[in-house]
């Protein structure tokens, strides 16, 4: 949940499942977009030596219309594309924090 500027409360997405250590599955969408143009998220884990392999998959964006301002106007491609860059970028802001 956030609250929006309006102050109205605005439910961002809902965890849909959960596996300690492993698996976190969450749907996702932005207070401009209808309810039935969700995502879905689903962020894994895996050991990798003494790291551990973050894999971030987001999905459903074929329903945000083309047009629609969450999209910023890209093809499905160029959003999905822009939008890995930002999973990238938030992974390695939090690596660095806690390295």
């Amino acid at each position: 949940m956030t609250t929006l500027a309006s102050g109205k409360v605005f439910e961002i997405g809902r965890v849909t499942e959960w596996e300690r250590g492993q698996r976190l599955a969450f749907t996702w969408r932005q207070a401009n977009v209808t309810p039935d143009q969700v995502t879905s998220v689903e962020v894994t884990f895996r050991a990798a030596g003494e790291d551990t392999r973050v894999t971030v998959t987001h999905r459903g964006w074929n329903t945000v219309p083309h047009g629609h301002v969450a999209r910023h106007g890209f093809p499905l491609q160029a959003t999905q594309g822009h939008l890995a860059n930002a999973w990238r970028a938030s992974l390695a802001a939090l690596n660095d924090r806690f390295r």
